[in-house]
């Protein structure tokens, strides 16, 4: 701030500042309330809501009873594989027995024993027979598991393609949302906006800046805020399109008031000194001084010797 202005005027402004964004706090707050108290669309559009309905739910009372069939083939996997590792342990326990009585048999050369040998060799022989059986049927289990495993995946895949089929659906009613929660927010904005440009064009010279100050900062909050998140994609181009008109627009204000600045400028300095003397008010050339303006044409104030001049060149 100007060293030039006085410093009652620099704390006023600065409190004027302060109760600015207060009020504009304040009624952020409020904006925030009415908004969350705001009638919504509705429920939130699902997928399953654009889903053939009778042709899904076909689907998955078929994948409910494979699911049922899997569980029973599981158990029977798991009750086979047991008795699987109970013949086997069978089988090896009866073995080694027999090699350990083999090996006595050859140590006393006991030929009586030739029968009791073929008879110990086929029993050996049939818990290994009966070994073989339950492994047999346990890859009769695991085979029966992969077809109905096979069979969920084509239901599952079926249940996909019919969701897949619905999803173009869905995403149009899911714009349609946001579109409507758009207009819901635009017809609360607009107006603020509307309101705001109002103040900055009649109220900047009034007492109660500071508060329409105030309401112009809500006002551009509510904008960036609660309204740009919200406006629709369409893939981007809408963004970029608003994005676009709003640029457009800013640059036409900026530039019809450089140039409305600049014809005025024209026109002071085509007035004599003394007029022109006469309409720059105390404070503002004071503080156009002190930074080294101008106060009638707003240029630069040349250097001379290293010293500022203090008149205009």
């Amino acid at each position: 701030m100007s060293k030039a202005t006085r410093k009652p005027h620099r704390l006023y402004s600065i409190v004027m500042w302060l109760i600015s964004f207060v009020f504009a706090g304040f009624l952020i707050g409020l904006g925030s309330l009415i908004i969350a108290d705001l009638p919504t669309v509705g429920d939130r559009a699902v997928l399953e809501d654009f889903v053939d309905q009778d042709a899904i739910a076909t689907q998955r009372s078929l994948l409910a009873n494979v699911d049922k069939d899997l569980a029973v083939l599981y158990d029977v996997r798991s009750k086979e594989e047991d008795e699987m590792h109970a013949a086997q342990a069978d089988y090896n326990t009866a073995r080694d027995n027999f090699l350990a009585w083999v090996a006595n048999r050859t140590a006393t050369e006991a030929n009586s024993q030739n029968v009791e040998v073929n008879a110990r060799t086929q029993a050996v022989e049939a818990l290994r027979e009966a070994w073989r059986e339950q492994e047999r049927d346990v890859q009769r289990v695991y085979a029966d598991i992969d077809d109905v495993e096979r069979t969920r995946r084509g239901i599952e895949g079926e249940i996909s393609r019919l969701q897949e089929d619905a999803r173009p659906q869905w995403y149009s009613a899911l714009q349609w949302e946001e579109l409507k929660v758009f207009v819901f927010r635009l017809i609360l904005t607009l107006p603020l906006l509307a309101l705001s440009f109002w103040f900055i064009r009649t109220k900047r010279q009034s007492s109660y800046w500071p508060l329409y100050r105030g309401f112009v900062v809500f006002s551009l909050f509510a904008f960036f805020v609660e309204l740009v998140p919200y406006l629709p994609s369409y893939g981007g181009y809408v963004r970029y399109g608003v994005g676009i008109v709003l640029v457009l627009a800013a640059s036409h204000f900026i530039i019809r008031s450089m140039r409305t600045y600049l014809e005025r400028k024209q026109a002071e300095e085509s007035r004599s000194e003394v007029d022109r003397r006469k309409s720059i008010a105390y404070e503002d050339a004071l503080k156009k001084l002190n930074n080294k303006t101008c106060p009638g044409c707003d240029r630069a104030l040349i250097l001379k010797d290293g010293q500022p001049t203090d008149y205009c060149p």
